[in-house]
């Protein structure tokens, strides 16, 4: 027997300050296993994981639970809750996840040292150990690189409760996750099936739709037209056999036969008009009923431009700190059309290198977009007011980019603090209108939808000057990259591709 864990009954939530809702009339049933939750930045998916875990409570409707519940959020700026009592459990269960996860004891100790992936992996572990009734995961594999990701996969398969998956992986979301929740502007739609499988289902039923609704536009036309006719001769009829305007061509058209007729011929022709004009108006109605999708144009140009320089940056050989390791590399340099892959394990040194290299740069500030892995609240909010500053024209053309992005530009307005996919994009599209020579991206994919992602690619793809980009996605990088500087074991080496 299928048991619910978390019942949503018509939810509905606004955060303070904001004039949107962040989510409407929400209901769903959730029992075990994995559901995903998938939809452009900003639809409402951290915040149905927060009120499905007791950290909002909803302005209407009602939340209900059984058991724990544990939100491990996308940031990893803070401790987890839970991680000294985690780490210094020697229970048979603790071992193991700390085995899984490849956790090291002193990692308590050294949180601001650790990297990304390895905050992640303990945060997430620490939630694991408590074993909630409800988990909710908000991209739990963000900054996790290969082998990070398969130890959290394996993980995750073995909790027993109520998972909730937010990620823009759809490799995991479709290996892990038995339903599937697919964020829409118009609410939600719950399908039985893994990501990719309730994508390729919601698809066909907007189709489907879509075709009901264009015959169904074919016929109130047909329809319409014929009330239109009908209207005009009962009108014609009515002007002719009034009054004494009755002619002996009238009588042949009309079978006239006398006066007692004339009032029952006009009334006739005025129920037929009637009549059609109801058929037009019930076929309207029920044309009106059909509602699709409509899809919108993405994608967006990254109007680049090759240096004049010989070099936007050349290093000669060296080494520098990465905690308590040392990183050395060999001699380097990033030409003006050089389309940069780095990569390495967590905790390798990529972000630490890319940091110093910022300070070598050859490259004036106002020809570089930087977009670091992670983006602070207060850097979010920075971003979102230097937005609103712009000019009416500016602001246009920036939101334009937005939407293109896959965000609603209204609901990043109006809010107080943009998500970190959404000051993502703002980001990016401040840096366009720059010309960019070189484009520095950490992680870049991190906390973007799939529509995004798939967008940002095909605008690197075209993008003419120089690219460093730090990912974890191999299909994102073969695309876009053609040199790789990879860390290993505590060295930096170079290769193309042929």
């Amino acid at each position: 027997m299928y048991q619910i864990y978390l019942r949503f009954s018509n939810i509905s939530y606004t955060y303070p300050g904001s004039i949107q809702q962040a989510v409407a009339a929400v209901s769903l049933n959730l029992g075990s296993g994995w559901t995903a939750f998938a939809g452009a930045n900003g639809c409402g998916k951290t915040t149905v994981l927060k009120l499905a875990t007791g950290l909002l409570t909803p302005d209407t409707g009602s939340v209900v639970f059984s058991g724990t519940t544990v939100y491990c959020p996308q940031r990893t700026d803070h401790p987890p809750e839970y991680m000294d009592e985690f780490l210094f459990d020697w229970s048979s269960d603790s071992i193991r996840l700390k085995d899984i996860l490849k956790i090291g004891d002193d990692w308590g100790n050294r949180w601001d040292t650790l990297s990304y992936g390895e905050r992640r992996r303990l945060q997430i572990a620490a939630a694991i150990s408590i074993r909630p009734t409800v988990l909710a995961l908000d991209e739990p594999f963000n900054h996790l690189d290969t082998d990070g990701r398969s130890l959290l996969m394996r993980s995750m398969r073995e909790y027993q409760g109520c998972g909730l998956l937010v990620s823009h992986d759809r490799y995991a979301m479709d290996e892990l996750c038995t339903s599937c929740v697919l964020f829409f502007d118009e609410g939600l739609r719950f399908y039985r099936t893994g990501y990719t499988s309730a994508i390729v289902a919601d698809r066909l039923k907007q189709n489907h739709l879509a075709k009901r609704r264009k015959l169904a536009r074919v016929k109130y036309k047909q329809l319409k037209r014929d009330a239109r006719k009908k209207m005009i001769k009962s009108r014609t009829i009515q002007a002719h056999l009034s009054g004494n305007q009755i002619s002996f061509k009238d009588i042949c058209k009309y079978n006239y036969d006398g006066t007692s007729q004339v009032h029952s011929i006009v009334q006739k022709a005025g129920q037929r008009s009637r009549e059609a004009t109801a058929r037009a108006e019930r076929a309207k109605k029920h044309m009106e009923s059909i509602t699709y999708r409509k899809t919108y144009g993405t994608g967006i140009e990254l109007p680049g431009e090759g240096s004049t320089r010989n070099y936007l940056l050349e290093m000669p050989p060296g080494e520098i700190r990465v905690g308590k390791a040392t990183l050395s590399y060999p001699q380097f340099e990033i030409q003006s059309e050089d389309r940069i892959a780095l990569t390495g394990g967590n905790g390798a040194g990529k972000t630490t290198l890319l940091n110093h290299l910022k300070t070598k740069l050859n490259c004036p500030e106002g020809k570089l977009i930087w977009i670091p892995q992670e983006i602070t609240a207060d850097e979010c909010s920075g971003y979102l007011e230097e937005v609103q500053r712009l000019s009416r024209e500016a602001l246009g053309q920036l939101m334009t980019i937005v939407r293109r992005l896959g965000s609603d530009p209204e609901r990043v307005l109006s809010s107080s603090v943009p998500s970190p996919g959404e000051a993502r994009k703002l980001l990016l599209a401040l840096g366009l209108s720059k010309t960019p020579w070189l484009v520095i991206m950490d992680e870049p994919t991190n906390h973007m939808d799939l529509p995004s992602v798939e967008c940002l690619e095909k605008a690197l793809n075209d993008y003419t000057g120089a690219l460093l980009l730090v990912s974890h996605d191999r299909e994102f990088l073969s695309n876009t990259t053609n040199i790789q500087w990879n860390i290993k074991d505590g060295k930096l080496s170079v290769t193309k591709k042929a």
